[in-house]
């Protein structure tokens, strides 16, 4: 047996025809061990083939013990060939020998995926004073790249969602500058600009959720700041319902369109609208008229500002009873409590009440502060005294 130390990586060298046979004596010796490094092709030289190890010297001696009474071969070192197809399984693994190891804590933990779109925020980075801090969010960004195949484009985030568009300022990282994607979510495709559209993948549970909810046939719902079309669609594929669906960026407007186009096999009707849903309270708005305390069901997901659009929910929903899904980003302690406080004074407002609770939870944590809360109820006018 030769060893060869020009390389740190080490390949276990023997006869072709022993290949197989030397595989099934490491899976039966060392069983869910991994030996071979899959991040680095075999190589072939003639009759040979060269199994590339782990690093790990400890386990490399324990193999060369066992294999030295079974096989002929040789441990040899030499520069080894990527494997392309090879999937990392964690940022930390496709970063290593690239990004000091003392940033590694400060990798983040998690970011969002849109389509063929990874959006990547970088809180702790940001503090650091190091010249090759934009170097090493690349690094990052390939990584993310490296370990989501499907991954195209990394931005970063550069502001939090802001304007009556809700978008935020995105910096391309890796790969070209390419914002229009196409998204899958429960088995429904959405086409968007991530850059002049709002959408969060984090909310797919909860559409899921509310689309899968006992939603009656031929119910007419709103859904008020409806983005591109992910409550909507999804509550069409499922249930023949009639939705009115709004939104006041002529962006997501147009997705919106296409959207319902792309997605074919939609029980519902959607009848998009690119409108502020202030505006259906105005006198000679009329499709306010056509609505007018007609809706069975609205969806509210404007949690900065859902409470200031109660009266237009009144409005809209039927005054005998109608289910309200109303979301709101409510700070700790107790952001339930505090949700569900402000949704009943604003209904109290405008002679309106919660008639009965369905559900109510946090949805995601949004902030060190705050909470995304839902509160799905029962809603119903007060009855009106006579005079």
């Amino acid at each position: 047996m030769r060893i060869d130390n020009k390389s740190e990586i080490q390949y276990f060298k023997l006869k072709m025809e022993d290949g197989q046979a030397f595989i099934n004596f490491l899976k039966k010796k060392f069983k869910n061990t991994q030996i071979i490094n899959q991040k680095y092709k075999l190589l072939h030289e003639n009759e040979y083939i060269l199994f590339p190890f782990v690093k790990n010297q400890v386990l490399i001696d324990k193999v060369v013990a066992l294999v030295d009474k079974e096989f002929n071969f040789e441990l040899i070192s030499k520069e080894g060939i990527i494997n392309e197809n090879y999937k990392y399984r964690t940022l930390q693994e496709a970063l290593k020998g690239k990004l000091p190891e003392k940033y590694f804590d400060m990798i983040p933990k998690a970011y969002d995926i849109v389509g063929s779109i990874a959006i990547i925020e970088f809180d702790k980075f940001n503090y650091i004073n190091n010249k090759l801090i934009n170097e090493y969010k690349q690094k990052i960004a390939k990584a993310v790249s490296d370990v989501n195949k499907n991954i195209k484009t990394v931005y970063e985030k550069k502001s939090q969602i802001k304007g009556k568009y809700r978008l935020r300022d995105l910096a391309v990282l890796f790969g070209d500058d390419k914002s229009k994607t196409i998204h899958k979510e429960n088995d429904c495709f959405f086409k968007l600009d991530v850059k002049n559209t709002y959408f969060s993948p984090r909310l797919v549970f909860e559409r899921r959720r509310i689309a899968s909810s006992e939603i009656k046939e031929n119910e007419l719902i709103i859904d008020m700041f409806a983005g591109v079309g992910t409550f909507s669609i999804q509550i069409a594929k499922n249930n023949n319902v009639k939705i009115y669906a709004f939104d006041i960026n002529p962006n997501a407007y147009e997705y919106l369109k296409k959207n319902v186009e792309l997605n074919t096999s939609l029980k519902g009707e959607i009848s998009p609208n690119n409108m502020d849903v202030k505006d259906l309270l105005k006198p000679k708005n009329q499709l306010g008229h056509l609505l007018k305390n007609k809706a069975d069901r609205i969806i509210m997901n404007l949690p900065e500002d859902s409470i200031k659009f109660i009266d237009v929910a009144c409005s809209l929903m039927k005054e005998s009873e109608g289910t309200l899904h109303f979301y709101q980003f409510s700070e700790k302690p107790n952001p339930i409590e505090k949700t569900l406080e402000n949704l009943e004074k604003e209904l109290s407002s405008f002679n309106w009440e919660i008639k009965s609770m369905i559900n109510s939870k946090i949805v995601k944590h949004y902030s060190p502060k705050a909470e995304l809360v839902v509160i799905d109820s029962k809603i119903k006018a007060l009855k009106k005294e006579r005079t």
